[in-house]
């Protein structure tokens, strides 16, 4: 059976690339009258969930209840995540704790079994109280480990048919386009995720790619979070992370798995937010405390982003002659906003770089997010941790009456209540807004109209 599914495979994937079907590189076409997505097992999920944050524990074994409560109230994860040897042993001990957030997500082998018992998820029964889903493998380099996922990926839905199945992809995989080409279009996966861990700008370009193929293939896109070392002189900042984290939920990503939380003894990695491996009583590092911090103010702005479907991601770049590879340049009318008519630095911040997402909801209103995308660790210019203040300017001249010229309506990610934020006016129908924001902060906004700010 096995032997046939990867023969048809293979035919198919050859078939695609012939006729040239493989783009992963444009965008969905846009359509107007705005469409809201199709809820597929994984948007339905995203819809009706809270963004899924959690960190990566590998191969700790059983933890005892003082480090599972600490991780969900403390850390404010909203889900364990274990590697592919965590069912059934370790997982049982995560949720005998018994704590009211315990919701799990699991790697397992690329043929759907644990590394533990060699048994089809370990064993756990379908729909297993607070399942998730399951990763199937991890970053297949070659087409042969790919549709040796695809197995795994047809026992797990065989057995459980509503877990969400995921998919992690390496952008150094060379074949990877065809990969996710193959996956959106014939496997029966959920979610597209993958992982770069940089702090350059260079990762914009990955960013990019795995969104517009999770747009492509109505899937939610997910991602690792860059937290451990390689390198014990390394050093890592909160503005590193700020930015790490919220990059992604400009780009629309819903799910964030800091990689790692902890680990067994390892020569390659080192968990950041301890400061030792193997160890359940280590101390924490500052780190820790930042990221949950981080975490929190995800889960508020996550109430919306898991709300919203993207369409469009640009770039305010200190200069016309450098644009980082796979951004692309603000202009008018970037993901059909009708309103804003530039967002630039405040003067006296003309050396800040701005991230900018936008959004719409199901009922079709409008988002938009900016970053400040200054790093400790980033590229030049923006490698510093000053805060900058953005100016984004409007025109309501076309706007409908039902919409108030005078304000917006904001997610405030450190309360988590909706802010009404005055614009200034410069006269007729014209205004602007100055935001100050943090190194790697962001801010989300909507428009003053009559329709609700979406939130679960």
């Amino acid at each position: 059976m096995i032997r046939t599914f990867l023969i048809k495979a293979t035919i198919l994937l050859a078939a695609l690339t012939v006729l040239g079907c493989i783009d992963v590189e444009d965008d969905p076409p846009s359509e107007d009258p705005w469409s809201p997505p199709t809820l597929t097992r994984g948007i339905q999920w995203t819809r009706n969930n809270p963004m899924l944050i959690s960190g990566l524990t590998v191969s700790m074994g059983p933890p005892p209840a003082r480090f599972v409560n600490d991780y969900f109230n403390g850390f404010y994860a909203n889900a364990v995540h274990l590697w592919e040897d965590g069912l059934p042993e370790e997982m049982d001990a995560w949720a005998a704790v018994g704590n009211p957030s315990f919701r799990f997500v699991s790697w397992m082998q690329p043929d759907g079994t644990s590394r533990a018992n060699g048994i089809l998820v370990g064993g756990y029964p379908a729909n297993a109280v607070g399942r998730i889903g399951y990763q199937i493998g991890d970053e297949p380099m070659t087409l042969a480990e790919f549709f040796q996922c695809g197995t795994g990926i047809n026992a797990i839905r065989a057995y459980d048919p509503e877990a969400l199945l995921i998919m992690n992809f390496s952008f150094l995989a060379p074949e990877v386009d065809q990969m996710i080409e193959y996956y959106g279009q014939n496997m029966d996966g959920d979610v597209i995720s993958h992982d770069v861990y940089t702090w350059t700008s260079s990762v914009y370009q990955h960013l990019a790619k795995f969104r517009r193929a999770g747009l492509r293939y109505n899937k939610p896109y997910w991602r690792y979070l860059y937290s451990h070392y390689s390198d014990r002189e390394e050093v890592i900042s909160e503005s590193d992370l700020r930015w790490e984290a919220f990059m992604g939920l400009v780009y629309g990503y819903t799910g964030h798995t800091w990689f790692i939380y902890q680990i067994a003894e390892n020569n390659v990695l080192d968990p950041a937010f301890f400061t030792r491996q193997a160890d359940f009583n280590a101390p924490k590092t500052s780190l820790w405390t930042v990221a949950a911090q981080i975490n929190a103010e995800m889960t508020r702005l996550g109430r919306a982003v898991t709300q919203m479907t993207s369409t469009d991601v640009r770039y305010v770049s200190t200069t016309n002659y450098y644009i980082p590879p796979g951004a692309v340049p603000w202009s008018r009318g970037a993901g059909g906003d009708p309103y804003v008519t530039d967002i630039a630095p405040a003067p006296g911040h003309e050396y800040l770089e701005i991230l900018a997402g936008f959004f719409r909801d199901d009922s079709g209103e409008f988002y938009v997010m900016v970053q400040n995308v200054r790093h400790t660790h980033g590229d030049i210019p923006i490698n510093r941790e000053d805060p900058g203040i953005v100016r984004i300017a409007f025109d309501f001249s076309r706007a409908p009456s039902g919409v108030d010229r005078s304000k917006i309506l904001s997610l405030n990610k450190l309360m988590g209540a909706l802010d009404h934020i005055p614009l200034t006016s410069t006269g007729g129908n014209t205004a602007y807004l100055d935001i100050a924001l943090a190194a790697g902060d962001p801010f989300l906004f909507k428009y003053a109209t009559q329709a609700p700010f979406a939130m679960k």
